[in-house]
């Protein structure tokens, strides 16, 4: 039976959801575009600005981000800049003079050349020494001068996926190997997680699909996600792929998996889902920027007829993620620079709580996308806001459905509620016993109105139900429900 402590229930997957007796959806949100959070204009960011992290760090927040051109990236390679915010909304860019280019040090490059695909974390483990807070995982070609291998990747030739540790979140050093032997090229992601005070990596791989010629679709090699733990950073479990319960097997690029920050017991993630055509078709005449796409085509194919979107997903242990399938960003109303390969990658950690335009309104979620990607203009990190909690919710539309949960205990003397709904529309709960059967003093008033935190009212006190395995059942017309909280 499932136990709900004093926390946040969100309504972002099915596991408190009968099915059964449920007829309202639960379905993905859309967030609402906010605005340019930052431009990178300057001439070593070129054009192919991407792989972004936003870390909190003590009242400010660092961004780190690879930039190249694509035009001159055999010659220049690839630079990790550095960025930093205090309000996840103005960015500066921080003269460093640690990396030259182009005879210069007057730029916020903090690495060139040897690095490719990082990610940033600061390391929230207590035991974590102090010069190795800041952890980057890195896509390196050789292992040479990597120190804490191990045999199993003492040996062999080729790419490797590294970690990197630092003092200051600026100068880093090689410290050990997660992984070789497979595909890394994207941006991929380490974690600590304490509950169950074990280190988890996701990178990317590949596996073989069958290819159905009638598909408008190419899919013979599926990009997918896999798995590794540790509890040294030095010794790996055997990586597995990411486990979608069943769900449709299609390739996804970069993972943007996260601790939630308000409850760190939930994992998210914004991973991308590459689409790749089968050939160039009369679309691809009348869909936006066609001449520089058909430029592109020439050097790969894929580089012209390869879309991106970006998908929500959440997971309890790190293993099992429940994934929506529709799209929570896609790139949009088309314009000259966007509906190609590279849009919608999320910022990895980039989920910062911003204040509302509007000083009546709460505070919302901020996730930041990279846009412009490849065509010779500057490229935007773009500011998108949720509402707080609001991934994903249970919607029912004017005609009345239920939204009924499995049987669970709970702890807590108040329950509150992220909802909305029309002025028309409401909601009513009711609380069953494990037999179904209404408990006395137990069922609300209509609720109506539009709250992420509304106080829910019965005629006896919540907490005489402690313990005691309970159904709730919501009547709804016009409304969704966001989360629960018990306190």
């Amino acid at each position: 039976m499932i136990h709900l402590e004093k926390c946040l229930v969100p309504f972002w997957d099915d596991h408190l959801i009968d099915t059964r007796f449920s007829t309202a959806e639960l379905s993905v949100n859309k967030p609402e575009k906010a605005g340019i959070s930052i431009t990178f204009d300057k001439p070593w960011e070129g054009s192919g600005t991407d792989f972004y992290t936003i870390v909190p760090d003590d009242g400010f927040y660092r961004l780190y981000y690879e930039a190249w051109s694509f035009e001159t990236i055999g010659e220049e390679g690839i630079n990790v800049c550095y960025a930093e915010s205090r309000d996840g909304i103005h960015w500066e860019k921080p003269c460093l003079g640690i990396c030259e280019f182009r005879g210069s040090f007057d730029n916020n490059i903090i690495m060139t050349r040897i690095a490719d695909n990082i990610t940033v974390m600061k390391d929230p483990n207590p035991d974590c020494p102090a010069d190795q807070k800041y952890k980057a995982v890195i896509t390196v070609n050789s292992i040479d001068g990597v120190p804490n291998v191990s045999e199993e990747f003492a040996a062999g030739n080729g790419s490797a996926l590294a970690i990197f540790t630092s003092a200051d979140g600026i100068h880093f050093e090689k410290y050990s190997i997660i992984s070789r032997g497979y595909e890394y090229d994207s941006q991929n992601t380490l974690h600590w997680n304490r509950h169950t005070k074990r280190y988890y990596a996701y990178f990317r791989s590949f596996h073989p699909a069958p290819d159905n010629p009638q598909s408008p679709l190419h899919e013979p090699d599926v990009r997918d996600i896999r798995i590794t733990e540790s509890e040294d950073l030095i010794h790996w479990s055997d990586p597995v792929p990411m486990d979608f319960c069943g769900g449709e097997d299609y390739p996804l690029y970069v993972n943007a998996v996260m601790a939630y920050p308000y409850d760190d017991r939930y994992y998210i993630g914004f991973p991308s889902r590459y689409v790749e055509r089968r050939g160039w078709t009369k679309n691809f005449d009348r869909l936006c920027g066609s001449e520089a796409r058909a430029e592109r085509t020439t050097r790969q194919t894929r580089y012209g007829t390869a879309v991106t979107d970006c998908v929500f997903m959440t997971s309890r242990d790190n293993y099992k993620w429940f994934r929506f399938d529709e799209a929570t960003i896609t790139p949009g109303l088309e314009y000259d620079y966007n509906w190609v390969y590279g849009d919608c990658f999320i910022a990895v950690g980039g989920l910062i709580e911003t204040p509302s335009p509007f000083a009546y309104e709460p505070n919302r979620l901020s996730v930041y996308v990279g846009e412009h990607h490849w065509f010779n203009v500057p490229a935007d990190l773009m500011r998108y806001e949720y509402r707080m909690d609001g991934f994903a919710s249970v919607k029912a539309a004017y005609a009345r459905k239920t939204l009924r949960t499995k049987t669970f205990t709970f702890d807590g003397e108040v329950l509150k509620m992220n909802f909305r709904t029309s002025a028309r529309g409401n909601i009513y709960l009711r609380v069953l016993d494990e037999r179904g059967t209404p408990i006395e003093g137990f069922s609300t008033c209509e609720l109506f109105g539009d709250s992420i935190s509304r106080i829910v009212d019965f005629d006896k006190p919540l907490a005489e139900l402690h313990g005691k395995p309970v159904i709730f059942e919501f009547d709804m017309s016009d409304a969704e429900i966001f989360a629960l909280r018990f306190e």
